[in-house]
């Protein structure tokens, strides 16, 4: 049986009234949970009334055609959440509950787990009104949520879920929609995260998503496959990537030190769409650049990730180098030279990671502290690393002749990528040409965020910058310590 919205809406808001909040059947234990989670339910009951009969429909067709009727629904319930909260502030609504004594009241306050702090110099009447306020305000804010999907995204009441997403989380908070063109991202069962997706979708579509969202998170995903143990392998594999192993590896004495620094990369915080957890990615020119970007997520050692950090630098050479130059000759060279000047002073989107200024003692058995924590931006200390290599560079026997484009040219083209330079291939040698290809790549990273950034501008500030946001969710108490002290 199709539902008839108009009529069983009308017939709805005739049936609230608008200046009565009937609370008079809880008991002290129950009334707490009824406020916490207080909403009109004629109107949930209706919505899932209507999602029975969507997700009945088998094409993107048919449930486009509910758009409207939802539409409907969240407009009534919010006009009604606003009547009732008018009426609350013009004085004229009132709740019924069954306490009259004071001993009940005080039993209630003492009993309470609501985050709300009750004015206890008020009467309990005046009390349950102030909190059902907040109540309202945040129904109302709700509703506008849904609205706001179904007006600027409503492929989220249209959308199949497909497959999951691994190896770990993709957005910081569950309840972020992340969207793209026509699909979107968004938590499932099991704290996982899946993608979303209609028959009008492609697969480009879907992995240029996976990829823009392996840029800003600058860790590997993948989506699931109908094979497990091949989702397994993975899973484990990507799980063990660590961006910040760039900066570990700058240590001397790394491949000697039994300490170990528990400090990892921060998922970025997004700006979210008219302040609702919808994190809308505008259309890219540049998908492959992202698909380039994320490859080199997938490599986890030096020397191939020299490689696969090269490629997207050549995509930028040609995309975005030689349109802007205009070079009568063009050395790839020049461009990298062109691009190490750029990022020194290129406002990168932030990337965080918390330094906790401590590390595990060789034991295991003891964290030792060792400097003040703080918030540090993987970006800015790139580039502090870059300019102190360049000084080494500068103080090299062979590699003091060299420009910095020639010296990353020769090391991320011709001795990594080729094997026909003899005793000048790039080798696993961890002590000394190791080590010298994690500093090429560090300064290829910042090139090819450089680049990413400047064909795609329209992802300019979608990250949150201020670190209070990163340390209050994290909750990480030392900080909270040191602003004591």
């Amino acid at each position: 049986m199709i539902l008839d919205i108009d009529s069983r809406l009308k017939e709805l808001e005739e049936s609230i009234d608008e200046n009565l909040i009937d609370l008079y059947d809880s008991d002290i234990i129950s009334l707490p949970i009824k406020l916490a989670y207080f909403e009109l339910s004629e109107y949930r009951n209706l919505i899932i009334e209507l999602n029975i009969e969507r997700l009945a429909c088998k094409t993107y067709k048919e449930k486009k055609g509910f758009i409207e009727k939802y539409k409907k629904i969240y407009l009534s319930e919010r006009k009604i959440y606003k009547r009732i909260l008018r009426n609350i502030n013009k004085g004229t609504a009132k709740i019924n509950h069954p306490f009259t004594t004071k001993k009940e009241v005080e039993y209630f306050y003492k009993i309470s787990w609501l985050n709300y702090k009750f004015d206890k110099s008020k009467t309990f009447d005046n009390n349950l009104l102030d909190y059902m306020k907040s109540k309202l305000c945040k129904n109302i804010y709700l509703s506008n949520q849904e609205l706001c999907k179904l007006k600027n995204y409503p492929e989220e009441y249209t959308n199949t879920l497909s497959t999951f997403i691994g190896p770990s989380s993709v957005s910081k908070y569950r309840q972020d929609i992340i969207t793209y063109k026509d699909v979107y991202i968004a938590g499932t069962e099991s704290n996982s995260f899946s993608v979303f997706y209609n028959e009008h979708s492609s697969d480009d579509t879907k992995n240029a998503l996976l990829n823009i969202l392996a840029y800003f998170n600058a860790q590997p995903s993948f989506y699931f496959t109908e094979n497990y143990n091949f989702n397994k392998k993975l899973y484990e594999l990507y799980e063990q990537f660590d961006l910040l192993d760039m900066l570990r590896l700058r240590k001397k004495n790394f491949f000697d030190s039994k300490q170990e620094e528990p400090f990892h990369l921060d998922l970025p915080i997004f700006k979210e769409k008219n302040g609702y957890k919808l994190i809308c990615f505008e259309d890219s020119k540049h998908e492959m650049i992202f698909e380039l970007y994320h490859a080199s997520l997938k490599q986890f050692e030096s020397l191939p990730r020299c490689v696969f950090l090269y490629r997207v630098f050549e995509y930028g050479a040609v995309k975005h180098y030689q349109p802007l130059m205009k070079p009568k000759s063009y050395k790839p060279e020049d461009a990298l030279n062109y691009y190490v000047n750029e990022i020194m002073n290129h406002r990168y989107n932030p990337l965080y990671y918390a330094d906790l200024g401590t590390y595990i003692n060789s034991t295991h058995d003891n964290v030792v502290r060792k400097r003040k924590a703080k918030y540090v931006n993987f970006t800015t200390k790139l580039k502090e690393e870059a300019k102190i290599i360049k000084k080494e560079w500068s103080n090299h026997s062979y590699l003091k002749n060299k420009s910095i484009g020639s010296i990353i040219y020769s090391t991320g083209r011709n001795a990594a990528a080729h094997g026909g330079g003899g005793r000048g291939n790039a080798r696993y040698d961890y002590s000394m040409n190791y080590k010298h290809i994690n500093d090429v790549n560090i300064f290829l990273e910042l090139i090819s965020r450089y680049i990413i950034e400047k064909l795609n501008p329209q992802f300019t500030n979608i990250v949150e910058r201020r670190t209070k946001y990163y340390i209050k969710y994290n909750d990480y108490k030392i900080f909270d310590k040191q602003n004591e002290q």
